[in-house]
């Protein structure tokens, strides 16, 4: 990789040109996806969605899901800034993210200058806080005793038409009235008198109560007040006005119009910078300006691609001419809706049909994402992005080209390592009183005569974030060591980073070294030093050194641990499993990103605080969750035991979509080693093979497995709950037979 290119939002041209570029991607260039969520709403469907004719999972674009499938990187965070100088977007909860060329795709939001309207209404974007709001009005519905309730939409265009008819639709006339506020006597201005006057005598028709030349001048909490001084009480105050565009891309510099949105060319570029692209709604273009609708952003799309490929090549730029006029297709609430292009205008049932028939079409496209085979002959690098991101080196001496140097010849930089280790301001730094290096890899460690204990563990890129990556790792190699009677002293870590140029290696690599760091500091972890190469694949090792308290701590998984261990101790699990399943459902795009996520959250919490927990309670062992999955540890801990363990299988917590996954037959890479210990298991019948599938499940970041006595058992759990140990369960107890058996 020698450059990369960041795609911030989510929006329909985005997720259109990511389709596209992983069909044909430009060798040497990384793009990255940044979304403030998981999952991206398309915005056709959003009418449907409240008038009951989608559900959540029909609207939404999969993002994780597609990115996977693209081969782009996916970092799901909200923007706060964009540092135009130095290039990079910037985040309140994770470093920097560098890039060589910008592309915003970030859509609009709805007008709040009206006095009062930011504290006292719902606007309708982003989607996603609206429809979280639509759910809570439901649940008021649904409420015993429920009054009714009076509903207003703000909003006299296309948008606030769909919206107030699809809600008049959903709720019922008993329970809910609904009230449409124009400014003029009719709405939807600019277009044909008579898609104004089908829209209003729908809305009539449907039992909307329309109220014209109610020009909206103040908001209060449930009332809205008109410059003529009328005023309106109303329980629920939703917001569907012009849209205008966010602060950001103003105070980052860049030229924008009276809106605040984006001024772009004709080859959809930043005006100010030409690094920068701005599609969709948050883009507009000063020689050929267009309506903010979601028919402009999917033409958009192949242009962008072609013109960022041309921008990174040195080619000219291709000319995007948004059409004069477009096809609209408006849904009335039920299944009908109303159609109009220039002056002709229809409404019917089978329009709505047709618009169905649009939507399903659009969404297929990543729902059934094709299998592909990339050529490896589109893999060399174009001489115009090595003459340009390089240097100008080229030929046999770029140190990016088919043949790559191995041993120390593969080690990055030392003018790269020293500018990575300069940027990061951390505590979990080398401090100068704990150890010294009389040697560029050596730490000497000044401790006391004590017993220490050690521990490493080398994981690759389970994701593609390295800033998570990095965190994952430390967390994942520290487990093992909390799970004995120790305090973490210090760690070294290996770090292989893609090859490329430069700026990308120093790029990964900070973001890598800065997510470790974080946790080290957290934990209370000092780095001692390590070493950096340059490779294939992204991959982290870690070695952690621990001072132990007690003498008779030595051997995590020793004898001495186990003594004590009775029948009728309760076998405890602190995090749900089914990690690995789950990111090979992603490799194989079956995965949910919203799983996906889930399954970050438990990889990305300590075990440290689990482990001060179970020991409090007298924990006779205890061991951490991880490669050889549950039954393979839990087999390891009988081998040293006089006595057996029954596993309560349905007692067992799993992670959200895992059961799912391992139904459809998806196993980790590791589940034909994982199994073998199922040969030495008396399994019951019911138990069945996909439970035993994530019962052998490798897990990355897991959870610990504890034994503990049963008197002990319920403060356990309630004070693992209360740390935030959701998931923690007692699975099963200590018996005197001396087998292993799942029930």
């Amino acid at each position: 990789m020698v450059c990369d290119v960041c795609l911030l939002g989510g929006g329909h041209s985005h997720v259109l040109m990511i389709r596209r570029w992983a069909m044909q991607p430009l060798p040497g260039v990384r793009l990255t996806l940044v979304s403030s969520a998981v999952a991206t709403p398309y915005s056709g469907m959003l009418p449907g969605l409240i008038a009951g004719h989608y559900d959540v999972d029909e609207m939404h674009i999969d993002l994780r899901r597609l990115c996977t499938w693209a081969g782009i990187r996916f970092v799901e965070q909200t923007a706060i800034a964009l540092d135009l100088a130095t290039r990079q977007v910037e985040f309140e909860h994770r470093p920097a993210l560098a890039f060589d060329v910008l592309s915003l795709d970030t859509g609009s939001t709805p007008d709040l200058s009206v006095d009062g309207s930011s504290e006292h209404v719902t606007p309708v974007k982003p989607v996603n806080d609206f429809h979280n709001r639509w759910l809570q009005i439901l649940d008021r519905l649904n409420q015993p005793h429920s009054g009714p309730v009076s509903v207003g939409v703000v909003g006299s265009g296309a948008g606030g038409f769909e919206l107030v008819s699809a809600i008049r639709h959903r709720l019922p006339v008993e329970l809910a009235t609904v009230h449409w506020f124009l400014r003029q006597d009719a709405p939807l201005s600019g277009r044909p008198v008579r898609v104004g006057t089908l829209a209003l005598a729908a809305a009539k028709r449907a039992g909307i109560n329309v109220i014209t030349r109610f020009d909206v001048n103040r908001v209060e909490a449930g009332r809205l007040i008109a410059t003529d001084g009328r005023e309106f009480e109303l329980d629920e105050i939703l917001w569907c006005t012009a849209a205008t565009g966010p602060p950001w891309p103003e105070a980052a510099g860049l030229a924008t119009d009276s809106r605040g949105f984006v001024a772009s060319n004709a080859y959809l570029q930043s005006i100010s910078h030409d690094f920068v692209f701005a599609v969709g709604d948050i883009g507009t273009q000063l020689e050929t300006p267009s309506a903010k609708a979601g028919v402009f952003a999917v033409r958009q799309a192949p242009y962008l691609y072609e013109n960022i490929r041309r921008y990174l090549l040195g080619e000219p730029l291709k000319r995007y001419r948004p059409q004069a006029d477009f096809l609209s297709l408006m849904a009335t609430g039920g299944k009908r809706a109303i159609a109009s292009r220039g002056p002709l205008v229809i409404e019917a049932d089978w329009v709505w049909r047709w618009k169905d028939r649009i939507d399903q079409n659009f969404m297929r496209k990543f729902r059934d994402l094709p299998s592909m085979r990339l050529n490896a002959s589109v893999q060399r690098l174009p001489d115009a992005l090595r003459s340009r991101f390089l240097d100008g080196v080229s030929g046999s001496e770029s140190p990016v080209g088919n043949m790559r140097c191995r041993g120390c010849g593969a080690k990055v930089g030392a003018p790269v390592l020293e500018r990575v280790l300069a940027s990061l301001d951390s505590p979990g730094l080398v401090e100068a009183s704990l150890l010294y290096a009389p040697a560029g890899d050596t730490a000497v460690l000044e401790m006391q005569s004590t017993m220490l204990a050690q521990s490493v563990d080398h994981i690759d890129a389970i994701i593609d974030d390295p800033y998570l990556l990095g965190k994952i790792a430390a967390l994942h190699a520290l487990s093992d060591v909390v799970t004995v009677d120790a305090d973490v002293h210090s760690a070294q870590v290996m770090a292989t980073v893609p090859g490329g140029s430069d700026a990308t290696v120093e790029r990964e690599l900070r973001q890598l070294m800065t997510g470790l760091l974080e946790v080290l500091a957290e934990e209370r972890c000092t780095l001692a030093g390590g070493h950096s190469v340059q490779g294939d694949e992204l991959s982290i090792g870690i070695v952690v050194n621990a001072v132990l308290n007690q003498r008779s701590e030595a051997g995590a998984e020793g004898s001495k641990r186990l003594k004590g261990v009775t029948a009728g101790d309760v076998l405890i699990v602190t995090k749900p499993l089914g990690i690995g399943t789950l990111f090979a459902g992603l490799a194989q795009h079956d995965a949910r990103g919203e799983a996906v996520n889930a399954a970050l959250a438990v990889m990305l919490t300590s075990n440290r605080r689990a482990a001060q927990l179970l020991r409090s309670s007298g924990a006779r062992f205890m061991t951490d969750v991880t490669g050889f999955g549950l039954l393979g540890h839990l087999q390891r801990l009988a081998d040293g035991l006089q006595t057996g363990a029954r596993v309560r299988v349905d007692h067992v917590p799993l992670l959200s979509g895992a059961l799912h996954l391992a139904r459809q037959g998806v196993r980790s890479s590791l589940w034909p080693q994982n199994r073998q210990v199922l040969t030495d298991i008396d399994i019951a019948a019911s138990v069945s093979a996909e439970q035993l599938a994530l019962l052998c499940d490798p897990q990355t970041g897991g959870g610990l497995l504890a034994i503990v006595p049963e008197p002990a058992r319920q403060g356990c759990l309630d004070s693992l709950h209360l740390a935030g140990y959701a998931d923690a369960s007692v699975i099963g107890e200590i018996v005197s037979e001396s087998r292993l058996s799942l029930h």
